[in-house]
């Protein structure tokens, strides 16, 4: 146990540490399995209802977010989260018929392949799908035009909010209403 320990503090003293890694946690085929899942839960409808597929960057974004995320993981999880990735790409046959892996499905075909996974009976199959979700939609998310789809005022989460200035009460001068302070509740009769 002590010889592991100190493994790991001379490993630390000489800058190899698991987290300042800046390698990769997905394969060529895993990160193309991963594009494939981004593209298609991240799409949306058009006017006339066909599926338009995310701009390549926002896309991209969310699978690199994930890339670094698994690389700077250890080797157990990188190779579970390929595991995966192998059964995202393989299911399509036996959860929507279709013949063929997931990445190379058209994008209303993969769509339908994750929503059948989502609503799917069998709770593993959903959080299959989960396993890529959520990782991929938070980064996605996270800046840009996409960021303000969500309601926030920012542009990007890391940006300091910005608040509206605030105005003197109706009727009150400027100075009067900066010192006016709320009575607390009850406090009408303790005097």
């Amino acid at each position: 146990m002590h010889d592991a320990v100190e493994g790991a503090g001379e490993r630390a003293a000489r800058g190899i540490d698991r987290l300042d890694r800046p390698g990769r946690g997905l394969s060529p085929w895993a990160r193309r399995v991963a594009l494939a899942a981004a593209e298609a839960m991240l799409c949306d409808e058009d006017e006339r209802g066909e599926l338009v597929p995310p701009g390549a960057g926002v896309c991209e974004r969310a699978v690199a977010a994930l890339d670094l995320s698994l690389g700077q993981a250890s080797p157990e999880t990188r190779r579970g989260f390929a595991l995966l990735a192998a059964c995202l790409e393989l299911l399509p046959p036996f959860v929507i018929g279709a013949l063929g892996r997931m990445s190379r499905l058209p994008l209303g075909r993969r769509l339908a392949y994750l929503e059948a996974l989502e609503s799917s009976r069998v709770g593993l199959l959903a959080m299959l799908l989960l396993a890529f979700k959520v990782p991929l939609c938070i980064p996605a998310f996270e800046e840009g035009t996409e960021l303000a789809l969500t309601g926030l005022d920012r542009e990007s989460t890391a940006a300091r909010r910005r608040l509206p200035a605030l105005r003197p009460a109706a009727g009150a001068p400027p100075d009067d209403a900066a010192r006016a302070q709320p009575a607390a509740p009850g406090a009408e009769g303790a005097a």
